[in-house]
């Protein structure tokens, strides 16, 4: 089911967001400038207002799938309305994975660059 797999996207988003904050703690624990403090708390900001998206997507699309299961008919994914809310659930599922991407590989390197100091 397409919504399963949105889920589980989310599910990536969080595991990986989670590996940062790790890193994250760790690199803090090692470096103690203005400038990296300063840093890590943007990056802990944008993991916050990413969580906060990635929830409500989760709550949107787990409302839709209910909705659908309690229908118990495989019209509803037919009808307009449904194909509707589905495609705009993909397209947001798009733009969150694709900043996402952006964002991480920005923040590996930024990683990657503190480290080899």
């Amino acid at each position: 089911m397409d919504l399963d797999g949105l889920l589980s996207t989310l599910d990536v988003v969080q595991e990986e967001q989670t590996a940062i904050k790790r890193k994250l703690s760790g690199l803090l624990d090692n470096v103690v400038s203005t400038h990296f403090i300063n840093w890590a708390e943007d990056i802990h900001q944008q993991i916050l207002n990413r969580e906060a998206a990635v929830q409500l997507l989760r709550k949107d699309i787990i409302a839709l799938k209910k909705t659908i299961v309690q229908k118990k008919s495989v019209i509803y994914f037919f009808d307009n309305q449904y194909v509707k809310m589905i495609t705009k659930y993909k397209e947001q599922m798009a733009y969150l994975q694709n900043e996402f991407n952006i964002w991480s590989k920005a923040t590996a390197e930024k990683f990657d660059s503190i480290l080899a100091l």
